[in-house]
């Protein structure tokens, strides 16, 4: 079973390197999250660990995946209408997923631990945003039983305009 552990503020740099990995590793292929060297950058993931939201699977001391669990969007998604009604504390929000080992059920298995611990919180869904073009992530998350909710569009600082995709996978224990 995988085991998700809150990051450490030491590994901040060691995280930033794991992002940067990802995205030189990716930039061809069919998952294209358009990150960049501003996003996710260092003060976001200081940020992150600080507020106890960053988690990291590590084995061997290798950080294989990383991933931002919160209940926080943007205001942009206020007036979306989603398919569970809910506050927003009632709902798990992801951000800045990434694993480099696809292909492995290594993000399947961290998304299960996810869950289980939004349905053990009295969590009511999981939301998570897709950035237009990125198609592998959307397949994985249908695949993961997340739903098509809404696309909105806004200025992001790291991507500039761009659209968003929304989904959000509602808990069994609605």
């Amino acid at each position: 079973m995988i085991r998700l552990r809150k990051a450490q503020i030491s590994e901040s740099e060691a995280i930033l390197n794991f992002y940067r990995n990802i995205i030189f590793s990716i930039r061809d292929s069919e998952f294209k999250p358009k990150w960049n060297d501003s996003y996710p950058d260092l003060e976001f993931i200081e940020n992150s660990i600080l507020k106890g939201e960053m988690y990291v699977y590590s084995p061997n001391n290798d950080i294989t995946a990383c991933v931002v669990v919160n209940s926080e969007f943007g205001e942009e998604y206020d007036d979306i209408e989603w398919h569970v009604n809910a506050k927003q504390s009632e709902t798990v929000a992801i951000h800045a997923f990434a694993v480099n080992s696809m292909g492995k059920g290594i993000g399947k298995e961290i998304f299960n631990r996810i869950e289980d611990n939004a349905i053990k919180n009295n969590k009511k869904s999981i939301r998570i945003d897709v950035i237009d073009g990125n198609e592998g992530a959307k397949k994985v998350f249908k695949s993961l039983g997340f739903e098509y909710v809404d696309s909105v569009e806004f200025f992001h600082d790291a991507v500039g305009l761009q659209t968003f995709h929304l989904y959000e996978k509602i808990l069994k224990n609605q």
